[in-house]
Formats: C-alpha cells, sequence, structure tokens
C-alpha cells in the first residue's frame, strides 16, 4: 500500500505520506500507532501492527495510509483524526471548508476540520450517521470537492461513506464492503483474499456497521 498504493492522475504511485491506526478502548479512540513517515520505511508500524493483534473484542479500527493532496506529510495532518471522540479517515479533498466557531485545526488538512464538523454535528444529534449525514448534505454538497470516501466511528457504529465529482476515476474512488462471520471490513484499496462476497458502495451511498455486525445501507442522495 506504501510503496503502490494507487494514486489519481499521473502521480507516482504509493501512499508516502503518514499512515494512522486508531481503534477503542473502553469506548475512547486511542491511536494504535501514527506517524508522518512512510509506513513501509518506519519500524514503529510493524509495532503497531503487533498491538491490533491484541486488541479485545468487539472493537472498531480505523487505518490510513496517507497520500497528500493538501497539507504536507507531518504528524498534525496524519490521518485518522480523533476530535471529541469521533475518528474520521478521508481520501478526496474538500474546498473553502471552514471549521466550527471557535475550533482551531492544528494542521491544513481538510479532513481534520471534516472531524471537527462531525464531533460538532454528533453533539448535537447524538447520532453518528445523523451527523455525519448532517455533515455530507449541509458541508460538503455545497461546496467544490473531488471525493468523500470517508470512514468514520464513534466507537460503537463505524460508516463508510462514498462519493466523487469526476466519473472517470471511480475506479481509484472506490470502497467496498466484506461481510466476513467474525468481522466487517470497509475497504479502499484492496479486497484480495476475502472469501465471501465483497460489494462496492454505490456513489453517494453510507454504510453503517454496528458491533453486533449487522449492516445497514442508504443512498444519502
Amino acid at each position: 500500500m506504501s510503496e503502490i498504493g494507487r494514486v489519481p492522475d499521473e502521480d507516482e504511485p504509493g501512499h508516502n505520506d503518514g499512515w494512522g491506526i486508531v481503534s477503542f478502548m473502553a469506548g475512547s479512540p486511542r491511536y494504535v500507532g501514527r506517524s508522518p513517515r512512510p509506513m513501509r520505511m518506519d519500524p514503529s508500524f510493524d509495532s503497531a501492527l503487533a498491538d491490533v493483534s491484541r486488541l479485545s473484542h468487539p472493537n472498531i479500527l480505523i487505518a490510513h495510509a496517507r497520500a497528500a493532496s493538501r497539507g504536507s506529510a507531518k504528524m498534525e495532518n496524519t490521518h485518522p483524526f480523533i476530535v471529541d471522540g469521533i475518528v474520521l479517515g478521508h481520501n478526496g479533498t474538500v474546498y473553502d471548508l471552514l471549521p466550527p466557531k471557535d475550533a482551531s485545526p492544528k494542521g491544513e488538512s481538510d479532513s481534520e476540520v471534516l472531524a471537527m464538523l462531525v464531533a460538532e454535528r454528533f453533539e448535537e444529534k447524538r447520532d453518528l450517521r445523523s451527523a455525519l449525514r448532517s455533515v455530507i448534505v449541509e458541508d460538503i454538497f455545497p461546496r467544490k470537492f473531488s471525493a468523500a470516501i470517508l470512514l468514520v466511528s464513534d466507537g460503537r457504529k463505524l460508516c463508510g461513506y462514498r462519493d466523487f465529482t469526476d466519473e472517470s476515476k471511480g475506479d481509484y474512488y472506490d470502497l467496498r464492503i466484506a461481510s466476513c462471520s467474525d468481522h466487517v471490513a470497509l475497504i479502499q484499496e484492496t479486497y484480495a483474499g476475502y472469501s465471501v462476497e465483497v460489494s462496492q458502495l454505490r456513489k453517494g451511498e453510507l454504510a453503517t456497521v454496528s458491533l453486533d455486525l449487522s449492516i445497514e445501507r442508504e443512498m444519502v442522495h
């Protein structure tokens, strides 16, 4: 992934601008590992993978390998972002996003602002799916954006959303879901090795996975 992960346009392959893994402990998110270095060159990535194998169940995990489109490769721009108990990883760019009032992003990434907006909306609605749907409709749709491939969790549910504006890049801006007997995976880059059916989320579709592995899917637009 770090070395040969797909990228849009004519850029060199690879997601070399940092990586992060977040899971939950007693309902609170924590970083299993996070670094602005390429994962293939970072020994702490191997240590994080070992820690993943020891996580308690049921649990939710979000992992992200970054190919920067906005903001340099530094810790403040490294996904996933944690804001007030909400975890968010994002592929794509949403332009001219405004953070919530009195919020101060630490980095330059629009994805950090998205995390702040979801956290603010979650505080109002107390429901992750409703909060994310609100941000999609009220903050993403009205603006120019390349894509909104989103993984978001509050520790009780995991939401995945797929949308993009350039139809020719639909293969890159992918998001698929695999439902296995002991876990459900939302995957963008690779889904080889799954013996179960792996289905693609449609453009504009939101999938919500609960800790009991139940799945709800709906079209946002």
